[in-house]
């Protein structure tokens, strides 16, 4: 369960600790989760796609007859290795050179909807992977006599993306690395996986991410397309965007971490340590809107217990809640905690918890307590 730390979200101080989590959610929370996941992978599918529309960081280029197709090579080996391995993997002198890499026996228009899967395809990759396999053996068994099969990766660190495998050289005693207490977190999507096994395997990464004294090691076209933030530091804009590191202020490592497992993966939730208002106050300022809805969803299920029946431990995490939700401008959030406070004031009234939070919050509870007493009647 994700709680709060010392200090809340813009300075804010926290009142307590959330309330129960995943106990007593009865229907609604299941459905919450769905509608949440389907959110984060289709957001994660258009950024992805997107990215390949625009060519934006490209590192590798594709003729197939006389058209040509701009991609990334990270994408690539996170969603189909055997294809990169072959096609890549043995043009390096090609790729140096900046020459297309040609692709034999493939339809334009195959091969344009091949790429547009990989970009953005919530499934598994490996049917059309072996499909676009068959067709390139085809073509240099007929000039060359070879083994109808993709060659396999030789080097582990560059194509073997096993779930969650995490590199030799990093360890948790190694300062300058990052943690990885969240390496078990539900990814949105299949797209999500892989694209979070080629994060942990440190898989030909193109930039340095410093925070809080560790290092981040990511892709610039990934940053670019989740993150409108990255996307303005790394497009030319900013003294940022020719360097290979950057070194970035104002958040700790472990929110750092939350943030790139969700880039990558579009992760739901947060591990036990994270400090929920400061990571929807560091989406918003990042430009992550789905780790915004992420972090929303978390505050309603660890904090309101998606406004159920009040119990003692819940109604002082919800008004931690609204005051999270008033110090980053969460609107609706705050609509709901102050409703469900009006609903039982009774209860809140008399709380310790009550007298503590802001006067204006406290002054916009009165009202809107007076207000619904004067439609009552």
């Amino acid at each position: 369960m994700a709680r709060c730390g010392e200090a809340g979200a813009a300075g804010v101080v926290l009142l307590g600790s959330p309330g129960v989590c995943s106990r007593g959610l009865q229907r609604k929370g299941p459905c919450e989760r769905r509608r949440l996941k389907a959110l984060v992978s289709e957001q994660l599918s258009q950024d992805l796609l997107r990215l390949l529309k625009e060519e934006l960081h490209t590192d590798v280029t594709f003729s197939v007859g006389r058209t040509l197709f701009k991609a990334h090579k990270a994408v690539l080996l996170a969603r189909v290795p055997d294809f990169f391995s072959h096609t890549i993997g043995q043009t390096s002198n090609k790729l140096a050179n900046q020459e297309p890499v040609a692709v034999e026996n493939v339809e334009t228009p195959e091969f344009r909807t091949f790429l547009q899967n990989i970009y953005s395809s919530n499934k598994n990759m490996k049917f059309e992977e072996e499909i676009i396999r068959k067709k390139i053996m085809e073509s240099e068994i007929s000039e060359k006599k070879l083994d109808f099969s993709f060659p396999k990766c030789k080097k582990s660190s560059d194509c073997s993306l096993q779930k969650h495998e995490i590199p030799e050289d990093i360890t948790d005693t190694d300062d300058n690395l990052i943690s990885n207490d969240n390496c078990d977190l539900e990814a949105a999507s299949e797209l999500g996986e892989d694209l979070l096994k080629l994060y942990m395997k440190t898989c030909c990464p193109d930039v340095d991410i410093f925070v809080d004294g560790k290092c981040f090691k990511a892709h610039r076209a990934i940053l670019s397309a989740r993150s409108s933030y990255f996307a303005a530091m790394l497009s030319g804009c900013w003294a940022e965007s020719s360097q290979e590191y950057v070194t970035l202020q104002g958040i700790n490592h472990l929110e750092m971490n939350v943030m790139m497992h969700f880039i990558y993966g579009g992760t739901l939730d947060f591990p036990d340590k994270a400090n929920v208002g400061q990571i929807l106050n560091m989406a918003d300022m990042y430009g992550l809107e789905g780790l915004k809805e992420v972090a929303i969803y978390i505050l309603r299920r660890d904090y309101c217990n998606f406004f159920q029946k009040p119990v003692s431990k819940t109604l002082v995490s919800i008004l931690e809640c609204l005051i999270i939700a008033h110090s980053v401008g969460v609107e609706s959030l705050f609509a709901d905690c102050m409703k469900w406070i009006i609903k039982h004031f009774a209860r809140f009234w008399s709380e310790r918890s009550f007298a503590n939070i802001p006067p204006e919050i406290q002054k916009n509870c009165l009202t809107m307590l007076i207000q619904s007493l004067v439609s009552i009647t």
